[in-house]
């Protein structure tokens, strides 16, 4: 199968404004084998711009052989990225053929032609004119990686609470054990929680078709109460995602309607994705008020993504509840329509 790539600087968002069926109308793959040929095509590429400058390609399916993506300068989002450099693709797979087209101009649509490539094999060879501030020779040489997180798979330490290893959702209310040994979204623990460490695996569905929040969307809500969001973010920017007036913390990790993660760290759906989280629960006087505020740390695929995060008394989302957030709560795997799967969920109570 080839692709071809081009450069946008500035994507249109028409095509995700349109309206849309109901999320769990939309077609939802959990499985590799039936995911279909674009989504051998999506995720992530890293090489070279001149054998010199790193770059790092993520490369989203719209479904119909469509595609966006994102060049980053000096690597990938969490592994170089320097932060600040980017340049906005677009494509559209013809037959074997999959061409992106570079844009400029958000509603302009014409042909930029600073960066052109083909994709065959899982190999991208092609031309990046704007990187020539960094290189002579605009030759780029790019392989598609599959990234995993440096706590994938990580055991239990000693004195561990473990809340679902496969074997059985004895420590759930309402859990489901679903294709082979997962947890499917929509259950609480029975368990109340305070002071913690969260170890948790998560898995977002494909959904090629699906537009901004109906991508895979789930959550970790702790102390029933803040939602660690679980989405597709996969290559969501500022620029690419307008689709609402939050996006900027939708994405994967955001605590929803606070904050958003002070990186995207989010893989390419059924890829499966690791949140470390530390949770300290705030304290009051005698007469119920704040002594010490909430405070939340969370690593997402090993990345710093919330540092000492002070938690407002309470969350947007819940403005009629009193302030609790001193009290224990449940962990909630929220149920938003979109087959979201988890596994290996272990705690450390302090």
């Amino acid at each position: 199968m080839k692709i071809w790539l081009v450069a946008i600087t500035t994507l249109t968002v028409a095509h995700i404004s349109a309206p849309l069926p109901a999320a769990d109308k939309l077609p939802a793959f959990n499985s590799v084998r039936t995911a279909g040929p674009d989504f051998a095509v999506q995720g992530e590429y890293v090489g070279t711009v001149g054998s010199t400058y790193p770059i790092g390609i993520q490369l989203i399916a719209l479904g119909g052989g469509k595609f966006e993506g994102i060049i980053h300068g000096g690597g990938l989002p969490g592994a170089g990225w320097d932060g600040k450099t980017r340049f906005y693709l677009r494509g559209e797979r013809d037959g074997r053929t999959t061409r992106l087209e570079g844009v400029h101009g958000e509603r302009l649509r014409f042909v930029n032609r600073n960066f052109e490539a083909v994709i065959q094999d899982g190999q991208l060879s092609g031309r990046a004119l704007m990187f020539l501030n960094h290189v002579k020779n605009p030759t780029c040489l790019c392989r598609r990686v599959l990234r995993t997180s440096p706590t994938l798979s990580k055991k239990p330490p000693a004195g561990a609470v473990v809340l679902f290893d496969g074997s059985s959702t004895d420590a759930w209310a309402g859990g489901k054990i679903v294709d082979d040994r997962l947890l499917a979204e929509g259950t609480k623990t029975k368990r109340l929680l305070r002071n913690y460490h969260l170890h948790l695996e998560f898995r977002t569905p494909f959904m090629p078709t699906a537009r901004g929040m109906q991508r895979g969307n789930s959550g970790v809500y702790l102390q029933e109460l803040w939602e660690v969001q679980v989405i597709d973010s996969f290559g969501w920017t500022t620029e690419n995602q307008k689709y609402e007036r939050l996006s900027h913390v939708g994405r994967c990790g955001g605590m929803h309607e606070l904050v958003m993660p002070a990186v995207n760290m989010c893989l390419p759906p059924l890829s499966w994705q690791t949140f470390d989280i530390d949770h300290t629960a705030a304290t009051v006087d005698e007469n119920g008020r704040t002594k010490t505020p909430a405070i939340l740390s969370v690593r997402h695929n090993g990345v710093l993504i919330h540092d000492r995060l002070i938690l407002p008394p309470t969350p947007a989302s819940a403005t009629t509840l009193p302030h609790r957030n001193h009290l224990p709560g449940r962990l909630y795997l929220q149920q938003h329509g979109n087959p979201v799967r988890y596994r290996n969920i272990w705690i450390v109570e302090r």
